[in-house]
């Protein structure tokens, strides 16, 4: 069991950096087998989300890796956020059934960031103080 703040939050942010790292990798596994135009079958502007979603993920991967948590978070929950919409739009009114899998275990990944923000935003109590007794503001 991971008891201390501070390797509660690495091991988080380590499960969002595999994660975004196996995202930029179907992404790329895509660019590699069907080229620049991966996704021509989806309308243009999905198209150019799904194929910049490899740049995307990197970017997110990048920014948790740097420690700046925060906007680590921020960025992986709007990856994650636009990223359902527009696979649930193309799963259900476009009729991409193939992103019936992925689409569930992108919903499980968004609720995993969801119920670990908490975590991975916690301020461990050694950092609050400046001196002894005070508080940082």
């Amino acid at each position: 069991m991971i008891s201390s703040p501070i390797s509660k939050q690495r091991f988080v942010i380590a499960i969002y950096v595999l994660c975004f790292a196996i995202g930029a990798l179907s992404q790329g596994k895509d660019f590699i087998y069907y080229g620049w135009r991966s996704y021509k079958a989806a309308p243009l502007p999905i198209e150019v989300f799904w194929s910049g979603l490899i740049w995307i993920d990197i970017l997110v991967v990048v920014v948790l890796l740097s420690r700046k948590r925060r906007l680590g978070v921020v960025l992986a929950l709007s990856v994650m956020l636009a990223d359902i919409a527009i696979n649930s739009y193309a799963t259900r009114l476009l009729g991409f059934a193939i992103l019936v899998g992925p689409l569930v275990l992108q919903s499980v990944f968004l609720g995993f960031i969801l119920g670990s923000i908490c975590i991975v935003l916690e301020t461990p109590k050694w950092r609050k103080l400046d001196k002894v007794g005070e508080t940082k503001v």
